[in-house]
């Protein structure tokens, strides 16, 4: 049984297919023609070339196939100015409508999409947010976001008419093999590389990229068709225990100083305008990922473990893998 997955070559893709092939299953990758194949080098696999947002495309490459991993997706997040954003909805939402279409038209087995936890809401009563906790941040979410919640309700849609689709959330992934890197990844860069200078009242929640791709290829049996699985690990850290975790692994000094929210906002907001538009950089933190930060949501994983059988390397190691990769691949100024 052939397995085809969009979005093969990126961080979690690559690791997804590095975990079928480790599993028996023949892969098929669907990856754009200006794709870097980077990840992919020495594996044993199909090469399909186009584009999700090509729905000719995406069909001829599915034939022959018996299960759908959808990973192909735009993880990035605007400025503050930028009230759209055609290019993430064209790839997130429109590409997920094109692969969920063929998927039905080719009676695909299994369809395992990716999707993540920011499309997760936040529990009103204080408790742990879980997969049927509703999104409820339409006003104040990125782009990213609702891209990705749009995108689910599309899932639903293909599974009303017959699609075996199953829902993965995965939360920040850390590991090894972030080449661009992710923003997850760039906030790591930027600490070892001693440029944060404060930090900020904020909770998040992680994963370990090898245990969410491991995760994927146990939905193809363990999922149940329509349901939705959170991946993260069991605790949230703060951002100032996050920083001082790195500080233990490397020994560069964790910032000492909170910022007020406020302050911090805008100083963001001044940040990414003279990043874009004067020194042509990306800013010291994105404003809309500061805002998905700040909400502080805890989550409840105990579904995939249960029932798929999800585990969670511990934090410290999984962080360990990361910083020993950027290290060793140029990330960092003084390695």
């Amino acid at each position: 049984m052939k397995i085809f997955v969009t979005g093969a070559n990126g961080f979690l893709g690559s690791a997804v297919v590095r975990h079928l092939i480790n599993a028996g299953y023949p892969v098929r990758a669907f990856v754009r023609r200006s794709s870097n194949l980077k990840l992919l080098d020495g594996f044993d696999i199909e090469i399909a070339r186009g584009d999700v947002r090509d729905f000719e495309a995406v069909n001829k490459a599915m034939d022959g196939c018996g299960v759908v991993f959808h990973l192909a997706s735009v993880y990035e997040f605007y400025p503050w100015w930028q009230r759209r954003a055609k290019s993430i909805y064209e790839t997130n939402l429109e590409g997920a409508k094109n692969v969920l279409k063929a998927a039905l038209r080719h009676n695909i087995e299994r369809c395992v999409f990716t999707s993540s936890i920011v499309s997760i809401g936040k529990s009103p009563d204080g408790q742990l947010s879980d997969e049927t906790t509703e999104f409820n941040f339409w006003q104040n979410s990125s782009h990213y976001a609702r891209s990705k919640v749009l995108a689910e309700q599309e899932v639903f849609k293909a599974i009303a008419r017959g699609l075996a689709a199953v829902i993965l959330n995965p939360a920040i992934l850390i590991g090894q093999r972030d080449y661009k890197p992710t923003p997850s990844g760039e906030m790591i860069v930027k600490f070892l590389n001693e440029s944060y200078p404060f930090y900020f009242k904020a909770l998040m929640a992680f994963a370990d990229v090898d245990d969410v791709a491991r995760t994927h290829v146990a939905a193809i049996e363990k999922g149940r068709v329509g349901q939705r699985y959170i991946l993260c690990g069991k605790k949230a850290y703060s951002l100032k225990e996050f920083f001082e975790l790195l500080e233990e692994i490397t020994g560069v000094p964790a910032p000492r100083k909170k910022i007020p929210y406020p302050m911090l906002l805008s100083f963001l907001y001044v940040d990414e305008v003279l990043s874009y538009f004067v020194f042509k950089k990306k800013p010291l933190m994105p404003s809309e990922g500061t805002k998905f930060c700040r909400m502080s949501l805890k989550f409840d994983n105990s579904k995939a473990v249960r029932e798929l059988g999800y585990k969670q390397t511990p934090f410290k190691e999984t962080l360990t893998k990361a910083v020993n990769w950027y290290k060793e691949n140029g990330y960092v100024k003084n390695a």
